[in-house]
């Protein structure tokens, strides 16, 4: 039973997803970024769907069972929820109709089926007939017949076709064809550049469609249907769990739908019909909108403004360490000194320089990693490949639950096993989200560890546009640490004993508790004490009477989270000694950063969990220290610069109205995304 403030992640989450929204309405932010902030919140909004409101229907359904959850009651975050996404809905609809005239302004204007210019027809009747049309299924819908399965997720034109002169009408249903862009840029007219939705495009298209039909009134209505995500796999993991993914994948395409949306113009007597087959006709999973759906396809709108629609591109800098012993290569560089890589101001290249290296060094002996998820065409599974074809042996820890990842891990394995390389598929009853590399060497006559440990996915897509902390070190201590859980990889019933890092689920909970209990004291006895946490999430339930507890102590508590927030603080019955921010800008904050004040003399830990339940009790998860003093205060430093942001920080206040950081008329204006390359990582040289 919940005896502190605590908000559910639900809401919090939502809250997070609103300061993606406010970036998208900001003026101040360029054009095109507007334009994807709006996408990413419609991708967002759709996971969380799929997953968090999908598992609160299924909460509620347990009635009481959830108080042992340490939740709040899962009804009424459900409502909560429902009146917040209304709201969202309209800002979000205000944000839209503002980049559309800020749109206009450029030039750039989209248009309706029914708005093509005279001129422009012939062009737009060309591109549907020979690239649009052959991907224009009809399903073609009867009062008596059951609804086929539609897919998750695609929109859906919902069609109704009529004559004129009366009589019953006919109904039908198009998905829209994800095989196509979802935007159509049409030649310019004088100065104005039309651009139009592919639905619009296969709007204009449908008198073709249906020309063989003796209809001649066309209307059409676009719906989107979210259904539950949650794979139904057991712990299993033998070869045939292969078997049993691939059917979940499917079973996810047919899954409960927790949400329909549609245009509001849809005529309620066919709106039902299609409700009623689907089984969705609790109101509150029905949200009416606009003409458009499916609007996360706003990431891909073309960019007809060139570079002052975006944020200036800055390429990630070579480390210096790495740069300066080029000549002498990676592993003589690591052994030298540890590095420590802020992406995406560094260059995440330097980890797949290792691998390659590791390759083709004679002394090389084995590579391991696991993988959560890889770039599409990951240069880092190519390079392990590469390796395992030249005779070392590489072992990979491909995690098969990596939610929406999951036919990719599989994909991943396969590949892996055709070249030679080792798989472990995932821990049985866990999921593994520690993000390590081990390569073993032989020098001399002994054989060393180069460790590469991340906060971040080993991912060159996302780590150009996350925020991550990614640490290279020849610490043999760390390294015979990461061996033993690679060894608990192999025989999960031997837990790994370590030395220096925390390993999730067996430690992390009490290497929290003895970390801030060791604050407590500290403040007690009149010494430097203090916490400053960086994560994604905290909404576990434990770690927030942790931290309540070391704040009424005295101990002071600053916290920058970017998504789910459950802490309710400055009240009267918690809390009032934490301080907590949230950052939305450029990029996206990532990286998990850990400092104990430690008597003035600060501990400094980084980790690839957030505080969530699962990342403590159901994932294997590492934390790892910075021994080095000076990546320390670097870290330090980076947390710093974050904390002082007055420009994209908003306060997280009790009621997680997203209030940004005010800045005194005199005080400078600092934004963390563009002073940490300018004042930190300018300065990461050698001598640092």
């Amino acid at each position: 039973m919940i005896d502190i403030p605590f908000r559910s992640k639900e809401t919090s989450w939502l809250s997070f997803n609103a300061r993606v929204l406010q970036e998208a309405s900001n003026p101040e932010v360029p054009l095109l970024e507007r334009i994807k902030f709006l996408g990413i919140y419609s991708s967002n909004m759709d996971e969380f769907f799929r997953v968090r409101v999908a598992t609160l229907k299924r909460l509620v359904l347990l009635n009481s069972d959830w108080k042992e959850l340490n939740i709040p009651d899962p009804k009424d975050t459900l409502s909560k929820v429902n009146r917040m996404v209304a709201k969202m809905a309209s800002e979000f609809d205000a944000a839209y109709r503002a980049v559309l005239d800020d749109l206009a302004k450029e030039g750039v204007i989209l248009i309706k089926d029914s708005m093509v210019p005279e001129e422009l027809q012939s062009h737009v009747s060309n591109y549907f007939q020979t690239k649009v049309k052959p991907f224009v299924l009809p399903i073609m819908l009867k009062q008596s017949a059951k609804l086929p399965n539609l897919n998750d997720m695609p929109m859906y034109l919902a069609i109704r076709l009529s004559k004129s002169s009366g009589g019953r009408p006919a109904y039908a249903l198009i998905q829209i064809p994800s095989e196509l862009p979802r935007f159509f840029v049409l030649p310019k007219v004088g100065d104005k550049q039309y651009v139009m939705f592919l639905d619009d495009v296969i709007r204009f298209g449908l008198p073709l469609v249906f020309a063989a039909l003796p209809y001649d009134l066309i209307d059409s209505y676009a719906i989107k249907f979210t259904r539950d995500a949650e794979l139904e796999v057991d712990d299993d993991f033998t070869e045939s769990f292969y078997e049993k993914m691939a059917d979940g994948l499917k079973a996810r395409e047919v899954g409960d739908p927790v949400r329909a949306n549609y245009d509001k113009n849809f005529p309620q007597r066919f709106l039902q019909l299609i409700l009623q087959k689907l089984g969705l006709t609790n109101s509150e999973s029905l949200y009416p909108g606009s003409r458009y759906h499916n609007r996360r396809d706003l990431l891909s709108f073309p960019n007809l403004g060139g570079d002052s629609w975006i944020y200036e591109k800055i390429a990630p800098i070579k480390h210096p360490l790495f740069k300066k012993n080029l000549n002498y290569g990676m592993f003589a560089a690591i052994r030298k000194s540890d590095v420590l890589l802020h992406l995406p101001y560094h260059s995440f290249g330097h980890f797949i320089d290792l691998i390659h290296e590791a390759a083709i060094d004679p002394y090389v002996q084995s590579i391991q990693m696991t993988q959560y998820r890889l770039a599409k065409g990951s240069q880092v599974a190519a390079a392990l490949q590469s390796a395992a074809l030249n005779g070392k042996e590489v072992s990979v820890v491909v995690e098969p639950q990596a939610r929406f990842d999951e036919s990719a891990n599989i994909r991943w394995a396969s590949l892996y096993r055709d070249s030679g390389v080792k798989v472990v598929l995932g821990v049985s009853g866990l999921k593994v989200h520690s993000k390590m590399l081990l390569v073993t060497r032989k020098e001399g006559r002994e054989t060393k560890f180069y460790t590469a440990l991340g906060t971040g996915n080993f991912n060159e897509d996302s780590a150009s546009i996350f925020a991550d902390h990614l640490l290279f070190t020849h610490n043999q201590e760390i390294g015979a640490d990461v061996a033993a859980i690679f060894e608990f990889f192999r025989r999960s019933y031997r837990p790994a004993k370590l030395r220096h890092l925390v390993a999730a689920p067996l430690m992390l909970r009490q290497f929290l508790e003895g970390k801030v209990s060791r604050e407590v004291e500290n403040h007690k006895q009149g010494k430097p004490a203090g916490l400053s946490l960086k994560v994604n999430n905290l909404s576990d339930y434990e770690t927030a009477k942790l931290l309540y507890h070391a704040a009424d102590a005295g101990v002071p508590i600053r916290i920058i989270a970017r998504g789910m927030y459950s802490l309710v603080h400055n009240t009267k019955s918690s809390g009032n000694g934490i301080e907590a921010i949230g950052i939305v800008d450029k990029y996206l904050e990532h990286s998990r950063v850990l400092i104990f004040e430690n008597n003035g003399d600060p501990e400094v830990f980084l980790s690839s969990a957030d505080f969530l339940p699962r990342n403590f009790d159901m994932r294997v998860e590492t934390v790892f220290p910075v021994l080095s003093k000076k990546l320390a205060r670097q870290l330090i430093r980076y947390f710093e610069i974050q904390w002082s942001d007055n420009t994209k920080a908003r306060i997280l206040d009790a009621d997680l109205s997203n209030q940004y950081r005010t800045r005194a008329e005199n005080e400078p204006k600092i934004r963390a995304q563009f002073q940490i390359p300018e004042v930190l990582i300018a300065k990461v040289t050698p001598e640092v």
